[in-house]
């Protein structure tokens, strides 16, 4: 579980074996590579400026472990303001939009979440 390793092989040590006539065996046998990816994708979300007038906005940068798909604004919780469509780059591991807050609001203290449940990794 949690795991993401690209090379693996097995490996069987033929020297402790024998046939049914006795014979002991020698050498080794391997296979041929294959990968594992159990983890799930993670995020981390910054702005670039957290304190917000009217009629001002910030970029939000949501930042992914690994390649994701199947993310976009309905993933996005986000209570006192609008959210743009997130754009991700090329390899789909930073995705960015643009916060503008709620008019004439005063909360201190605000998050933004992101649910997970519907994001996929390439795995």
């Amino acid at each position: 579980a949690d795991t993401s390793a690209p090379a693996n092989t097995i490996r069987v040590n033929l020297s402790g074996v024998r046939d049914d006539a006795g014979n002991t065996g020698t050498g080794s046998a391997e296979s041929a590579n294959y990968s594992v990816d159990t983890k799930r994708p993670t995020a981390t979300i910054t702005l670039a400026d957290t304190a917000l007038t009217a009629d001002k906005t910030t970029t939000v940068t949501i930042t992914f472990n690994e390649p994701v798909t199947g993310f976009d604004a309905s993933d996005i919780v986000c209570t006192s303001g609008t959210l743009s469509p997130p754009t991700a780059n090329t390899e789909r591991t930073v995705w960015t939009a643009t916060l503008a807050p709620t008019a004439d609001t005063s909360a201190p203290a605000n998050t933004i979440r992101v649910n997970l449940s519907g994001v996929r990794d390439d795995a």
